[in-house]
């Protein structure tokens, strides 16, 4: 019985460790996420501002990559729970 218990400690540890990585990476995923989709719409605006298609249409994409991946993380997070 003690290596049973033993083996479950184990697995908590693990299982503990798991989740504080998944959460740091969380946390910096959605830091990231924060910091790109307003430096898109900036970049956008300064192309615009300035009648610098090229920049503009960066911007914009940029914007749009950030929006869309969003969407994909929570199509994928509703389907985990």
């Amino acid at each position: 019985m003690k290596t049973h218990l033993d083996v479950q400690d184990g697995q908590t540890r693990v299982q503990q460790r798991a989740s504080s990585q998944l959460r740091k990476s969380s946390l910096l995923e959605v830091v990231a996420i924060c910091l790109a989709w307003p430096l898109g719409l900036i970049r956008f605006v300064q192309g615009l501002m300035a009648e610098q298609s090229m920049h503009a249409l960066q911007g914009l994409l940029v914007f749009f990559a950030v929006f869309f991946y969003v969407l994909i993380r929570l199509y994928q997070l509703r389907r985990m729970d």
